[in-house]
């Protein structure tokens, strides 16, 4: 179940976030990460389709580097 909330953030961050495809879950993937240390996963611990997964946060929906990996992810589905 999600809930909205309302948080003041530096409008640095709003400019960075507004040019993520999925902004909340980008939120809240940062958040979990911060408030769960414990639970972090080095990059040799992680598998390939989880660091695909990840890497699609960081590229425009239709960019060249989105359609890589959409191509990667299917290859290894």
């Amino acid at each position: 179940m999600r809930v909205n909330r309302t948080f003041s953030i530096p409008v640095d961050l709003v400019h960075v976030l507004r040019k993520k495809h999925n902004q909340s879950e980008t939120v809240t993937r940062a958040l979990r990460k911060y408030l769960d240390s414990n639970d972090s996963e080095s990059l040799s611990e992680a598998s390939i389709r989880t660091i695909l997964f990840e890497l699609r946060l960081r590229f425009e929906p239709m960019s060249p580097e989105m359609e890589i990996l959409k191509t990667l992810i299917a290859i290894t589905s």
